[in-house]
Parts: C-alpha cells; sequence; structure tokens
C-alpha cells in the first residue's frame, strides 16, 4: 500500500520529490545513503502543535526535545520558530545554547544528571527537572557554590499505562524515572525543596511515554498531575511550570490513524482550566516537549539497491547501502518504517520483498516482507519517517560511516552534516606504544 503524505509528491518520470527536489538528483548531488529533512516540514509541524495549546491558553512553552534529532541546523530551524528545547546531556544543552536558545527557554531532563551538566543548567538559568534525591542535594550544593538559586521542578511517576512499546513507557511506576507519587515519594521531595535555600521549586513535570496516538493517556496524566499541583498549594509551594512532557506520535504504518495536536490540547488544557478555577490556583505556564511530532515525518533515508537475491517459495532479498547501522529501530523496537522504490513511485507495489542492509548481522534489515515494484540493482529505495531517532541512533558498527544529511528548503538543498570517512572513524584510535 501507498503511503504518501501530503508533503512529498511524485514527478512525471515516477520520482519521489521532497520539497521541490528529486531524491534521484539528492543523491546525484551528495550520494547514497543519504539523510533529507525537509525544513517547511518542520516548521508546519512546529506551528501546528504550538497553534493547538496556545489557542487554548495564555501562557505555553513549547520546548523541542533534542534527543530526538540534534543536529545543529535542525536546532537553529526550531530557534527561529521561538521555541524552546528540552536536553539531556551537556552536549545538547550546548547545541541549543549556540543555536541561540536562552536557558530560561530550556528544561533539563534524565535521571542521571552528572555535576558538570548541572553546574552548566544552573549557570544558565535552565529549568532542572530533578529525578531524585541524591540530585536534589547536589543540585541545592550547587546553587551554593554558584550564589544563586537554581530553579528547579520534579519529575513526577503518575503511573499511567500507555498502548506504546515496552522500552518507551516512561510513566509506568516501574519506570527507572522521576519520583514515585502512589507511594509518597514526590511530596516528600517537595517539602524537603520547600526547606533548601539554594533552590527555587517553580513546577513539576511528567512525561508518560512516547509514540502515543490516544488522547486518553495524556488527559489521565493531566488530570493526575493538577490534582499533585493542588495538594503541593496546601503546603505552600505555588508551581508556576507545569510541564506534560512529550510523547505525541505519529503514523509510521499506512493504517495508523494520525492523533492532531488539537485533540490533545482540547483534553489536556480542558482539565488544566477546570483544576484551575475548582481549586483556586494560579494560572500555570504550560510546557511541553515534542520530538518525534516535530521531526519525525520531515525525513526520509535513502539507499541504494546493492544485490538481489531470489529465493524460491520466499520473499526476495534486496541489499541495501544503508541498514540498521543507519537506522536501528527496526532491529531494536521491531518498529516498522514505510518503504518504496524511490524511483518507481507510479508502479504498481505486488512483489514481496525483505529489505536488508549491509552488516554481517541476521538482525540487519529495514523491513521485511513488504510489497514493491520489481527491484534491480540501482534502484533507490526511500525509508519514511526517520527524522526522529534516526541519524541520532545511528552506530558505526562493522565500521560503516554515518550518512550524510541534507536540509531541503524548497529548490535549495545543503548538507547540514558531512559524511563520516575513514579518517572520521579512526582519528580518536591510538595504538599503544608496546605494539608500534
Amino acid at each position: 500500500m501507498l503511503m504518501l503524505k501530503k508533503h512529498f509528491k511524485t514527478n512525471a518520470r515516477g520520482q519521489l520529490i521532497i520539497g521541490d527536489i528529486s531524491v534521484g538528483e539528492l543523491v546525484e548531488r551528495f550520494g547514497s545513503p543519504l539523510y533529507v529533512m525537509d525544513e517547511q516540514r518542520i516548521r508546519e509541524n512546529y506551528r501546528r502543535f504550538y497553534k493547538a495549546f496556545s489557542d487554548r491558553w495564555p501562557s505555553v512553552l513549547v520546548c523541542y526535545a533534542l534527543k530526538a534529532n540534534s543536529n545543529s541546523a535542525i536546532v537553529k530551524i526550531l530557534q527561529s520558530e521561538q521555541a524552546g528545547a528540552d536536553v539531556s546531556s551537556e552536549n545538547e544543552l550546548n547545541i541549543a545554547l549556540r543555536a541561540g536558545i536562552h536557558g530560561s527557554k530550556m528544561v533539563f531532563n534524565g535521571n542521571h544528571k552528572n555535576h558538570q551538566e548541572l553546574d552548566l543548567s544552573v549557570s544558565n538559568n535552565v529549568l532542572i527537572n530533578v529525578d531524585n534525591f541524591q540530585e536534589l542535594e547536589a543540585v541545592n550544593k550547587i546553587g551554593a557554590k554558584l550564589k544563586r538559586k537554581a530553579r528547579i521542578s520534579f519529575r513526577v511517576n503518575p503511573d499511567i499505562k500507555v498502548p506504546t512499546h515496552p522500552y518507551l513507557a516512561t510513566g509506568l511506576r516501574e519506570s527507572k524515572f522521576g519520583f514515585d507519587v502512589a507511594g509518597g515519594k514526590a511530596m516528600e521531595a517537595y517539602q524537603m525543596a520547600s526547606r533548601m535555600e539554594n533552590v527555587e521549586v517553580v513546577g513539576i513535570h511528567a512525561n508518560i511515554g512516547s509514540q502515543i496516538l490516544e488522547p486518553a493517556p495524556f488527559e489521565e496524566e493531566a488530570e493526575k498531575i493538577m490534582e499533585l499541583v493542588a495538594e503541593i498549594k496546601d503546603f505552600g509551594v505555588y508551581i508556576s511550570h507545569v510541564d506534560f512532557g512529550g510523547g505525541l506520535g505519529i503514523p509510521y504504518k499506512p493504517e495508523e490513524k494520525e492523533l492532531l495536536p488539537d485533540n490533545v490540547a482540547e483534553r489536556v488544557v480542558g482539565v488544566v482550566k477546570r483544576m484551575v478555577e475548582k481549586k483556586d490556583l494560579p494560572k500555570p505556564i504550560l510546557i511541553f516537549e515534542p520530538g518525534r511530532y516535530i521531526v519525525g515525518d520531515a525525513g526520509i533515508l535513502l539507499a541504494r539497491v546493492g544485490y538481489v537475491k531470489e529465493r524460491p517459495e520466499m520473499p526476495t532479498w534486496i541489499s541495501l547501502d544503508a541498514g540498521m547501522n543507519a537506522l536501528i529501530r527496526p532491529a531494536l523496537y521491531g518498529a516498522y518504517h514505510h518503504i518504496e522504490v524511490a524511483n518507481k513511485m507510479t508502479a504498481k507495489n505486488e512483489i514481496s520483498y525483505n529489505v536488508a542492509g549491509p552488516l554481517c548481522e541476521s538482525g540487519d534489515f529495514l523491513g521485511k516482507d513488504r510489497k514493491l515494484p520489481k527491484v534491480v540493482q540501482g534502484d533507490l529505495v526511500a525509508v519514511f519517517d526517520v527524522g526522529a531517532y534516526g541519524l541520532a541512533m545511528s552506530s558505526q558498527h562493522t565500521a560503516q560511516p554515518r550518512p550524510a544529511m541534507v536540509l531541503v528548503n524548497g529548490k535549495k538543498a545543503e548538507v547540514v552534516r558531512k559524511r563520516e570517512t575513514f579518517e572520521d572513524l579512526t582519528r580518536l584510535d591510538q595504538i599503544p606504544e608496546w605494539l608500534k
């Protein structure tokens, strides 16, 4: 089944068009394998998400989750849209700062923030979503050392089950993330912090998971978080920032239905409005941390067919010049990414193929039992919806260089990450003296 989202087109030759450029031209200019990102699609996705919530609530901050795709050009696009940043490492924080995002528009997430990361966060007025009691103590000490109050929220674990892959469910009670609500640890954290001299408690944070395509879990999250906000107010701590995390998914499979941000915003903001009025709460700034929704469907991976191997009474194997080294999600999660032959978009998909990469691993595949037109050597394959967690999770397995990334804006295209070389793969290696 052909699955072509509205920001893609085909030309008279049956070639896939991204932006206003054919994939054949892109590979001819920049080589293969190749990640391609569509700037206009990124902007459209961000604006749609932001508008859904800002139309319904006066104070909204959308912090782009750099873990989805931390390329500097991508982050610069979001900075130009006035987005904030959700970061989870020192390097992500520095990428966001270099792109021009002010620290006051950033949140720092994660269950293991080292002292250098915390120091940098406090120095730049980043909102730290504290994950455990020892981290709280560390932040307080760093605040004292820097002679400034650290802005903090607490990541709480609301124990919400979501329809997603187990590895992507982060709001379950057994998850490694956050302060347990049911066991009373979340309230204990707020009470402890309220007595500390070098922290300013401004917020609450939760993230229930990723790739969620139903609105109900987000509504349940809002109910539980706003109940906590009301309880916290009872002992004199007023929450000014409520961070609902990310999690809004995208349809990867042809049969999956898109969950519109408007549908999520209607439910979440509805809960916030009701609880603010019912519990006489100050109107908070609402923070959201989308990553996949913003960049996921803006990216494709182009790969060249090297070999075709027919098997009697079994799907034919085709081997590409990109595999799990370039896109690990199918091997790691069993994730589905739609695949088309990018130079035969108008041909009928009627032959079953397994799509493999070049690595010496049986798990090195991008898709199995996919209906495609007749595939021959030299054909160009497009793997869709790879803008999030594609290049960001790639590797150099079997010393394969990571692909280049190109940014397309209409008829313009430019490399935003160079293709790795042999020198890139080996420049950090050192031979000990006794082997020389």
